[in-house]
């Protein structure tokens, strides 16, 4: 079997932006890993009690939440006391930590790099199908169905996660309503 060199070529580039896809993707994973580390350095998340516990064995508690976050907060006066202070936060009002309700592929971040990822792949299937287009002998068209499969098992695994989750976009009015980032969900309305 004898390919052209420009359907190798084409077939190679596509590769190489099907790796740049992956690529992306994982390290953008590893970036919101980290970030979230980082932010909640120290302290550990108790699911039972829906709390995080900070160096000093002191609670942070749900105060508030928003669609796709939820506001933790230690009692200032825990906050206030405490010789770790300086070193966790100038606040006076307690250390509060912010987390994500929606995992990272779910969050409008890992929706973003998603984007960038497929829009990475179906360059590298239009460069493929234009290739096979242009030569059409069978050595040529074995290799562009090779880089096609491989192109629609990277949008395929891309996509798995975008498939299962609605786009979540805000309603209109729910927006103008509340003119607070957080809406509190524990203090009844009067």
């Amino acid at each position: 079997m004898i390919f052209t060199m420009e359907a190798v070529l084409a077939d190679g580039y596509a590769a190489g932006l099907l790796a740049t896809a992956a690529g992306l993707d994982r390290l953008a994973r590893h970036v919101a890993v980290r970030s979230e580390r980082h932010r909640t350095g120290g302290f550990t998340y108790r699911p039972e009690h829906d709390a995080w516990v900070c160096p000093a064995d002191q609670l942070l508690w749900p105060v508030g939440q928003d669609r796709h976050h939820r506001l933790y907060r230690a009692k200032p006066s825990v906050c206030n006391a405490c010789p770790g202070k300086a070193g966790c936060t100038p606040s006076r009002d307690g250390r509060e930590i912010v987390r994500a309700l929606l995992p990272w592929p779910h969050s409008e971040v890992g929706r973003f790099h998603r984007g960038l990822a497929l829009v990475l792949v179906v360059l590298a299937a239009s460069l493929t199908l234009i290739q096979a287009v242009r030569h059409p002998a069978w050595p040529d068209l074995v290799l562009a169905a090779a880089t096609l499969a491989a192109t629609g098992l990277t949008g395929w695994l891309l996509t798995r996660h975008l498939r299962a989750t609605p786009a979540g976009f805000p309603e209109p009015e729910s927006a103008a309503k509340n003119g607070d980032r957080y809406t509190t969900v524990w203090r009844s309305e009067s």
